[in-house]
C-alpha cells in the first residue's frame, strides 16, 4: 500500500471519480474496482478529500481486510474521528493493525472519553498528543489547572496568565478575583465574549448590562434577543462544569487554528466534534462545522450539523440564518419558506431584518430594502455597512446623485474601505463619468486588495473606456483567473473583444458567460447580443 500512495500522486481527478463509481465501464483491470481494497482506497481517499466523510466510512467499511491493511485502517480510524464517533474509533483499535498506534491521534478517543468522564490524569500516551497535535498544549495546560484545584495548590498558578477559560476554571477559588482583574476584556472572539457575558451575569450584574450592549454592536446580536436569552437560561447562574469549559475551548481552538495555512479542515472538524461530544448544548461547534462543510460545498452535511443546534442555544437563530443561506443555493423553494418562518418568528430582530433587506436587494426590490435599511440605521450606532447597502439600492433605482453623495460621505469617514471605493468607481465608469477619477479610486482599492477579481474587472472596464485596450484585455483576463465562474466579468471581456473586431473570441466568451453564474437578466442580454451577430 505504500507503493499505492506514491501512485496516487500521479493519478488524475477523473481516475478518482471513476473509482468511486462503476469501474467496469472503464478499461481498468478488475483489481482497481471498488470491490477491491485498492478501489476502496482510491474512492474513500477521494471522498475524504472532498470532505464527504460519511461516504468514505461507508466505502471503507465494506472491506474485510481492515485488520490487515494499514492504509485502509488509518482512513477508517480517521473517518471515525472526523464524524465524532469516538467510541467506535476506540473499539476499532482492538482489531486494527498494531502499527496504527504510530498515528498522532491514536490515543485521542481514549483521551476524549476520559475527559468527558472527568478523568484528568495525563498518561504518557496522552503526553505524546500534547507534542504532536496543534493546540493540545493549551488543553493539557487547562487539565493541569483542574489538578491544582483538586490538590488546593493554587500558589503555583501564574496569575498573569489570565483569560476567560482560566477565569472559569478558577471561579469560586481564592485567586478568582486576581485572574478577573488581569484578564484582557477587549478584542475577544465570539466564544470568549459569550463566556465572559455569562460570567458577568453571575458575578457582576451592572457590568453585564454595559457589556451586553457592546456585544450586541460588535457581533450584530439584537439587544432584546440577548436580554430574553439571558432571562430564560437558568444554567448560567452557577459555575460551569469541566465538560462545558472544555467543549468551548476545543471549539475556540478550531477558530484560532482556522487562520493557519497548514491546518486541514479535517482537523478543525475533529476539534468541533470533540466539543459537541463533550457538551451537545454548545451551539458554536456545530455552527463552525456547518461553515466548514458548506465552504467545501458539502451542503447536506452542513445542514445536518445545523440540525444538532438546540433551540435554547444562543447560536440557534444564527443556525437558522445559515440554513437559509445554504438552502438558497440548493433549494430556492425551501429557502423562501424558511425565510418566511424566520421573519414570522423574529419580526423585529435586527439580524433578521438585515437578512430580509439584503434578500430584497439581491432580488432588485430596492424600495422595500431601503425602508428596512432606514429602520436599522435608526436603531444602530454603527451604520456604515447599512448606509453602503442603501447607497447600492439607490444606484440600482437610478437615483445616482443620492447614491454618489452617500458613497462619498462614507469614504470621508473611512477612506480605505476598498469595497466602497470599488462600487463608486464602477458606478462612475458605467456612466462614463469622470473616468480618470474613477481610475484613481479603483487603483487605491487594488492597493488595499490587489488580488480581488471584482476590483480588477472594474479597472479593466475603465481602461477599456479610456481606450487602453491591450491593458484592459490583460486586466480582465486576470480578473477571470481570480473569478473563473463570474459571468459578468466574462461578459465584459466578450464586449471588449467585440468592440475591437475580435468577433469569434467575443462569441466564445459570451457562450462561456452563459455557463457561469449569470442571472436571468444577464443571460437575456448575452443571448440578445449573440442573436444580433447571427442575423
Amino acid at each position: 500500500m505504500k507503493i499505492l500512495k506514491l501512485i496516487l500522486l500521479f493519478l488524475t481527478i477523473n481516475l478518482f471519480i471513476s473509482c468511486a463509481n462503476n469501474l467496469k465501464k472503464n478499461q481498468i483491470k478488475s483489481n482497481y474496482e471498488t470491490t477491491s481494497d485498492f478501489g476502496r482506497f482510491l474512492s474513500s481517499r477521494y471522498s475524504l478529500n472532498k470532505g464527504d466523510n460519511d461516504s468514505a466510512s461507508k466505502i471503507i467499511s465494506k472491506s474485510k481486510n481492515l485488520h490487515l491493511d494499514l492504509d485502509l485502517a488509518e482512513m477508517n480510524f480517521t473517518s471515525y474521528l472526523i464524524n465524532g464517533n469516538f467510541k467506535e474509533a476506540n473499539e476499532f483499535k482492538l482489531i486494527a493493525p498494531i502499527t496504527l498506534n504510530k498515528l498522532p491521534m491514536y490515543h485521542l478517543p481514549d483521551f476524549v472519553i476520559n475527559l468527558k468522564n472527568g478523568n484528568f490524569k495525563i498518561s504518557k500516551d496522552f503526553n505524546f498528543m500534547k507534542n504532536q497535535l496543534p493546540g493540545f498544549r493549551i488543553i493539557f495546560e487547562k487539565l493541569n489547572y483542574f489538578e491544582l484545584i483538586k490538590t488546593k495548590n493554587l500558589d503555583n498558578f501564574n496569575k498573569d496568565k489570565s483569560n476567560i477559560f482560566n477565569l472559569l476554571i478558577f471561579e469560586n477559588t481564592k485567586i478568582e478575583n486576581q485572574i478577573y482583574l488581569n484578564m484582557p476584556k477587549n478584542n475577544l472572539s465570539l466564544i470568549e465574549n459569550i463566556l465572559y457575558l455569562k460570567y458577568l451575569y453571575r458575578k457582576y450584574p451592572k457590568k453585564f448590562q454595559e457589556e451586553i450592549n457592546n456585544f450586541s454592536l460588535n457581533f450584530n446580536f439584537d439587544i432584546k434577543f440577548l436580554e430574553l436569552y439571558f432571562e430564560k437560561i437558568n444554567t448560567i447562574k452557577s459555575k460551569p462544569n469541566h465538560k462545558y469549559i472544555f467543549a468551548n475551548l476545543f471549539s475556540y481552538l478550531s477558530f484560532l487554528l482556522s487562520s493557519e495555512k497548514n491546518i486541514p479542515n479535517s482537523y478543525l472538524k475533529i476539534l468541533n466534534e470533540i466539543s459537541y461530544y463533550l457538551d451537545p448544548s454548545i451551539g458554536n461547534s456545530n455552527y463552525y462545522l456547518a461553515q466548514v462543510y458548506s465552504n467545501e460545498k458539502n451542503f447536506q452535511i452542513a445542514l445536518n450539523k445545523l440540525n444538532r443546534i438546540e433551540k435554547d442555544s444562543l447560536m440557534f437563530l444564527n443556525s437558522k440564518i445559515k440554513r437559509y443561506e445554504i438552502l438558497k443555493i440548493i433549494d430556492q423553494n425551501k429557502s423562501n419558506l424558511l425565510l418566511k418562518s424566520i421573519k414570522k418568528q423574529y419580526p423585529e430582530n435586527s439580524k433578521v431584518m438585515l437578512l430580509i433587506a439584503n434578500n430584497y436587494r439581491s432580488e432588485n426590490k430596492c424600495n422595500k430594502a431601503i425602508k428596512i435599511y432606514d429602520k436599522l440605521i435608526q436603531k444602530n450606532s454603527d451604520t456604515q455597512e447599512l448606509s453602503f447597502y442603501k447607497a447600492i439600492c439607490l444606484e440600482k433605482l437610478n437615483q445616482w446623485e443620492g447614491s454618489k453623495k452617500l458613497l462619498k460621505y462614507l469614504l470621508s469617514s473611512n477612506p480605505n474601505n476598498a469595497y466602497i471605493l470599488n462600487y463608486l468607481s464602477y458606478s462612475m465608469a458605467i456612466r462614463n463619468e469622470d473616468l480618470l477619477t474613477a481610475k484613481k479610486l479603483i487603483t487605491k482599492a487594488l492597493k488595499l486588495e490587489k488580488n480581488n477579481g471584482y476590483f480588477l474587472d472594474t479597472l479593466g472596464w475603465i481602461q477599456f473606456k479610456l481606450n487602453d485596450i491591450e491593458n484592459a484585455i490583460r486586466t480582465i483576463q486576470l480578473a477571470i483567473e481570480k473569478e473563473p465562474n463570474n459571468s459578468e466579468i466574462i461578459d465584459h471581456l466578450g464586449d471588449i473583444y467585440y468592440k475591437v473586431g475580435r468577433t469569434k473570441e467575443a462569441i466564445f466568451e459570451w457562450n462561456r458567460a452563459l455557463i457561469g453564474n449569470a442571472d436571468n437578466k444577464l443571460k437575456k442580454d448575452i443571448k440578445s447580443k449573440l442573436k444580433k451577430i447571427n442575423e
